[in-house]
């Protein structure tokens, strides 16, 4: 359902403006001991300096911890990972197994890789509940003020 994924990513973003956090590689490590601290393999350091170039902390910047977006708390990875997995199997999508192993794994990784605390992923948790409960009464509404058929999901 295309309205619950919107308002997840919407409600993510009001998270990140209301409850700023940057995550543990900035405050319980050294940043720049990364690279030698979780080795990997043939790209990851390539695929890092992308990755922390889009969060505008390019290679050299001192102090990274000042300049970082303030978007680990709750984890988005987390919310809209734990969506699409529920509603997948809500569906009985062909690609539930996928997305259940696949979606662990990227939520074990968010904390293994330094981006989320356990208490970021707990908040996801928490921003994905809210996200189901207030989609499914904010799409009623609105399909209501339009005369339209309410949604109801599927009986398992």
């Amino acid at each position: 359902m295309t309205f619950i994924i919107v308002l997840g990513f919407f409600l993510s973003y009001i998270g990140y403006i209301l409850l700023p956090a940057i995550g543990p590689r900035f405050t319980l490590h050294n940043f720049d001991l990364t690279n030698v601290e979780l080795p990997g393999l043939f790209l990851t350091n390539y695929l890092r300096e992308i990755v922390n170039a889009g969060e505008s902390i390019p290679a050299g910047t001192p102090n990274p911890e000042l300049v970082v977006q303030r978007d680990a708390f709750p984890s988005g990875h987390t919310q809209m990972t734990l969506l699409v997995m529920y509603l997948s199997v809500k569906f009985n999508s062909k690609t539930k197994y996928f997305f259940l192993i696949n979606g662990s794994l990227l939520i074990f990784a968010t904390v293994y890789l330094r981006y989320h605390y356990v208490a970021d992923l707990i908040g996801g948790v928490i921003f994905m509940i809210f996200t189901l409960w207030s989609g499914y009464k904010l799409y009623n509404y609105i399909m209501q003020l339009h005369s339209k058929e309410k949604f109801e999901y599927p009986k398992n």
